[in-house]
């Protein structure tokens, strides 16, 4: 076995994860369009409404009928203030106007074809922060939620081994909340884990021989 095979192969693992990841950040839809199919291609869908009926945030609001899934420009008019340096930038989700008409507290739902071993959002805009939540599932299961932790602006991620589809609460009625660049990692298909497998022994085979 070859010096050069062996780093061949590692290089191939390492080149092989970032790949697995897929970033959306909206940029590539029209200011105006309402987010929903438009990313099935890449695997994820979008639909307004996640929950219905009585709230649970700090707002005190029902879950809105209504939420805005509305693309804007973050430099436009119909945003409000994002946050310096702004951590989204380009098309954002969620307009001030859709957020104005409201009937409530927003949520949307993000589906997975595939499922997937982490994602992760950027939030600006934020002025309650516990109210922005992640509510992760795994088919009906529920896998667990975060929440936000200050204002202004953040990122919030899920991870765990498989993830089919996140409720995501972007702020509240009282609370336009700007979102983007969705990012997640589909699970690796079988024959990645293989060739990950085939160099870790690569180089564990390397690093005795360098021993010896």
């Amino acid at each position: 076995m070859s010096k050069q095979w062996i780093a061949g192969v590692a290089l191939g693992v390492l080149a092989a994860t970032p790949s697995w990841a897929v970033t959306i950040s909206f940029n590539d839809l029209a200011v105006g369009a309402v987010l929903s199919n438009q990313y099935a291609a890449q695997g994820v869908s979008f639909s307004a409404n996640a929950f219905t009926g009585p709230g649970s945030s700090s707002s005190g609001q029902a879950w809105a009928t209504n939420t805005d899934m509305t693309i804007v420009s973050s430099t436009g008019g119909d945003v409000g203030g994002l946050g310096t340096p702004p951590l989204v930038s380009g098309n954002v989700l969620r307009s001030f106007a859709g957020w104005l008409d409201e009937n409530g507290d927003p949520s949307f739902l993000i589906s997975f074809s595939t499922p997937v071993t982490s994602m992760s959002l950027d939030f600006a805009g934020v002025f309650g922060s516990a109210d922005v939540t992640l509510w992760a599932y795994d088919g009906a299961t529920l896998l667990g939620t975060v929440s936000g932790t200050s204002g202004g602006q953040f990122t919030l991620g899920f991870a765990a081994a498989s993830i089919t589809s996140v409720a995501v609460r972007p702020g509240t009625f009282d609370d336009w909340v700007a979102v983007d660049n969705l990012v997640f990692a589909p699970v690796p298909e079988t024959s990645t884990y293989a060739m990950m497998a085939l160099g870790l022994a690569a180089l564990g085979i390397a690093a005795r021989r360098r021993k010896a």
